[in-house]
């Protein structure tokens, strides 16, 4: 259900490129992003940590990344930096720590920029077991059947990728001005 862009195991081209993705946006070493590549390929979460295009990221830290979602203007897709297979809260005492104030600068970006009068956060786990979750914008004129559950599969409907990059970029830049 993620999208993520994946390239031939091995090649010196996509080792490079990782590298140099995981020293910009993460400041983390590269070995985290090896073992991804390696060991937990299987790992879609961990594959679009390693391969979103820099535009689409909207927050970064050291422990989480969060990415514009299904190319929706509002949508949020937030992951734990680090892989584990224990989706049901494997996490860290310092990411579980981090994750509600989070939760709650990033759905409030989102809901101003976004012009929604609601956020939705959605997380299944069980195709990608890596910790990821939604956050899902609503506007109060969405159409009834558009509110609730209903809403992500409608998500190839509302798909506007200029406007979600743009959207985006101001959720990027509010919440910087909150660092």
């Amino acid at each position: 259900m993620l999208q993520s862009v994946r390239s031939p195991k091995g090649s010196d081209v996509e080792r490079d490129r990782l590298r140099h993705e995981a020293d910009r946006r993460l400041d983390l070493p590269f070995e985290v992003y090896e073992e991804v590549q390696g060991e937990v390929s299987h790992c879609q979460v961990c594959d679009l940590l390693a391969t979103a295009p820099s535009e689409s990221v909207v927050y970064v830290s050291n422990l989480w990344t969060a990415t514009l979602g299904y190319d929706v203007p509002g949508w949020i897709l937030v992951m734990a930096n680090r892989h584990s297979d224990d989706w049901t809260w494997g996490l860290s005492d310092h990411e579980a720590s981090t994750l509600g104030p989070l939760m709650r600068r990033l759905g409030a970006a989102a809901k101003a920029e976004a012009g929604a009068e609601c956020v939705y956060i959605m997380g299944f786990g069980e195709q990608n077991r890596h910790f990821h979750f939604m956050l899902l914008t609503r506007s109060a004129s969405m159409a009834a059947d558009l509110r609730g559950a209903g809403l992500l599969e409608n998500a190839p409907r509302l798909a506007n990728r200029n406007q979600a990059l743009r959207v985006g970029s101001r959720i990027r830049d509010r919440l910087a001005a909150l660092s």
